[in-house]
């Protein structure tokens, strides 16, 4: 698959993602989160990164196959390219009420191409590996051409933020972290929620209000927006929201 661009994503078996990652060793680990926990898969011609998602989450089985239906539907140089899926279950005797019972045991795995050089974030907080102007633009349009390419697929990731791009040894932007995404039907552009997830500072402020909220195609470029402020200004604007006057100028200058 590594050597082939046009192989498909798989079914990949637990067996084989184990080996990999040293039996998901810590030594291997190369990136967590609120979800999941992320290891460097090392093999003959090459390295993945296996995401295991946390077992204690309880991840439904819809949300589960959503993400990898959203991640089978793209193919594009800035979206980080999917290889393979993995889900296990298996049954463990547990102590239940001082009995035991046959519990079922989940492993959800996902894997994609090693990208090397880490998340957009650490460019952006890190003043001492400031990007140079020509760079930042050629990262802001590489994250445009592949935000645009989602759009175009019906896909709306919901929570697009420097962390989740990542860049490779020459510094393409690759759109990750398909786990929040909504994928519409081909005639649908809006649908409504009442559970909107997201990460605070790149989320919309309609999201903030508590009531239904819309999610459209112009949740992702509001977050768009404030990735592009901040590579531009190196700084972050979290926990509020960029003042307006400042988008202008910034917006003059550029």
């Amino acid at each position: 698959m590594l050597s082939d661009e046009n192989e498909q994503p798989k079914a990949l078996p637990l067996s084989l993602l184990e080996d990999i990652t040293d039996g998901f060793s810590e030594n291997r680990q190369i990136g967590s989160g609120g979800f999941a926990v992320v290891y460097k898969g090392v093999l003959e011609n090459g390295t993945v990164a296996v995401k295991k998602l946390l077992e204690s989450l309880d991840i439904p089985d819809n949300k589960f196959n959503e993400e990898i239906r959203c991640l089978m539907r793209v193919k594009h140089n800035n979206i980080v390219r999917f290889l393979g899926y993995c889900a296990n279950i298996q049954g463990q005797m547990e102590n239940y009420n001082g009995d035991f019972v046959m519990a079922d045991i989940r492993q959800r795995l996902l894997c994609f191409e090693y990208v090397p050089k880490g998340s957009l974030h650490e460019y952006i907080k890190d003043t001492s590996s400031r990007l140079d102007w020509i760079k930042s633009y050629q990262i802001i349009k590489g994250i445009c051409e592949g935000l645009h390419y989602l759009h175009q697929n019906c896909i709306v990731h919901l929570d697009l933020k420097p962390a989740n791009i990542l860049l490779d040894d020459n510094m393409t932007p690759k759109i990750v972290d398909f786990g929040l995404s909504r994928c519409f039907d081909e005639k649908q552009s809006q649908a409504i929620t009442e559970n909107m997830a997201g990460t605070l500072g790149y989320m919309a402020p309609e999201f903030h209000r508590g009531d239904k909220c819309m999610i459209t195609y112009k949740s992702d470029i509001y977050s768009l927006g404030v990735i592009i402020i901040e590579m531009l200004t190196g700084k972050k604007w979290y926990p509020g929201y960029p003042d307006v006057d400042n988008v202008r100028t910034i917006s003059t200058v550029s």
